[in-house]
């Protein structure tokens, strides 16, 4: 016998229990079902045990492939320390207005669970009361590498509210297989990358293109209307706004109104069904029923929904500028996203780590050959070996120099959306153009006039 083994002769199991009371032993049965449910119910407690000096950072955006790759880069280079998580907000499930209601909600009820939120520029005055300043964040050195006409959207009452993600800009797309069929096209496409003017463009649909039509844009009641809408205003699109006043009912704005209208109607150069389409839907008429030019953004391969579909044409276009009016310049509506801190967020320095890391180089680099992001970066417009690499981006450095920016204003997403609902009755001929922009004013009036009081 092993004199170490304990038998139940020597050590009778019952004289274990007489010196236990039963109300302890029921104490530790309810106790031991209480934390077998907890862990049940909460697997994400198991987390925090084994990981308790990994912060999470939530990240809500309309997650791409370029965003899965960089996030996954950042985990992997961070891991055990930051571990950034996507929340993903979908184009094709939320338009711009919805996501921006999304956000706001989350925002509002002043909790964590989104640390970075990506932000059309145009909302950095609506979303700076719940902004983290980051100016405290960044030196000067590292926002002068920046390019102005991207950083300049992320200041609101002369405090850094945001840091850009990428900027866009419009962009004249056409079709090269059928600017070919067209007599003397060399000429034609020389004079696209010029600039042509929307009269010559109209001449070109009389005379070399059948009558047919030539020309899609985004004419549905969004803010994609409006960029389209200043990119007709041209040069003199700064009497829309001054110093906090909006004027949309003078005699520039009627006759840059009526230009989008006369297209559909009168000159016949865009289908009616404008008055319907989004990026989404326009870049897919356009490319399915062979439309040679259309309007877009830089980031048209990002639609991967549209790229499956129609591959072998996406081959087949030419980036240009956008039509201009006569003795102006090409003008181009500045657009792009933002990156902004929530101030609610409990993990704001390592969320700064990761708004860093995407503004590297490296990472900039990588959204754009991923995404098509145009980058922030100013030498990836000026440094030669960048330029030698990637000549896209020298096209698009003179088109940004031309943009034009929509008001960096508190009330402009809420006078936004009353003159892109007007602009869209027009194109359906609801209402005529002034019977559009004098009802406009007046609500923008209103809206001015409630802000003030």
């Amino acid at each position: 016998m092993n004199p170490f083994q304990r038998t139940n002769d020597s050590f009778p199991q019952s004289k274990i229990y007489s010196y236990i009371p039963n109300w302890l032993i029921y104490f530790l049965i309810f106790i031991a079902i209480i934390t077998s449910v907890v862990f049940y119910l909460f697997p994400f407690q198991n987390e925090f045990i084994g990981n308790e000096k990994v912060a999470k950072v939530y990240f809500a955006d309309n997650i791409t492939n370029a965003h899965i790759e960089l996030i996954k880069i950042f985990n992997q280079k961070y891991k055990g320390k930051i571990e950034v998580i996507p929340v993903d907000l979908p184009t094709v499930k939320f338009t711009t207005n919805k996501r921006k209601e999304l956000i706001t909600r989350t925002l509002r009820s002043r909790n964590s669970r989104i640390d970075i939120f990506a932000v059309d520029q145009i909302w950095v005055p609506r979303f700076a009361k719940w902004a983290e300043p980051l100016s405290g964040y960044f030196s000067k050195n590292e926002l002068d590498q920046l390019l102005p006409q991207a950083l300049g959207t992320c200041v609101f009452n002369d405090s850094l509210f945001a840091v850009p993600f990428f900027i866009d800009v419009g962009v004249l797309y056409y079709r090269k297989d059928l600017i070919q069929k067209i007599k003397n096209h060399d000429y034609v496409e020389e004079k696209l990358q010029e600039g042509i003017t929307w009269d010559e463009l109209i001449e070109l649909k009389n005379k070399s293109m059948n009558g047919n039509y030539v020309y899609v844009f985004q004419g549905d009641a969004y803010e994609g209307l409006i960029c389209n809408y200043f990119e007709m205003l041209g040069a003199k699109g700064e009497s829309f706004y001054n110093k906090g006043k909006y004027d949309v009912y003078n005699p520039h704005s009627i006759k840059s109104a009526q230009k989008l209208v006369d297209m559909i109607y009168k000159n016949k150069v865009t289908p009616a069904q404008v008055a319907e389409f989004d990026e989404s839907k326009s870049y897919e008429y356009a490319l399915e029923n062979d439309i040679p030019f259309f309007r877009g953004w830089p980031t048209l391969i990002r639609y991967s929904n549209l790229v499956s579909r129609t591959m072998s044409k996406l081959n087949l276009l030419g980036e240009a500028p956008l039509p201009k009016n006569s003795g102006d310049h090409s003008t181009a509506a500045i657009g792009g996203w933002n990156l902004v801190l929530s101030r609610y967020s409990s993990v704001k320095k390592e969320a700064v780590t990761f708004i860093k890391f995407i503004l590297s180089q490296e990472i900039q680099e990588l959204n754009y050959k991923s995404g098509s992001y145009l980058p922030i970066l100013k030498s990836f417009y000026s440094d030669s070996k960048l330029l030698n690499k990637y000549p896209r981006l020298d096209k698009f450095k003179d088109i940004i120099q031309n943009g034009v920016h929509r008001p960096s204003d508190y009330n402009y997403t809420k006078i936004s959306d009353v003159l892109a609902m007007y602009l869209n009755k027009a194109l359906k001929k609801e209402l005529s153009v002034e019977e559009a922009l004098k009802a406009s004013q007046m609500q923008i009036n209103a809206i001015l006039n409630l802000s003030y009081k």
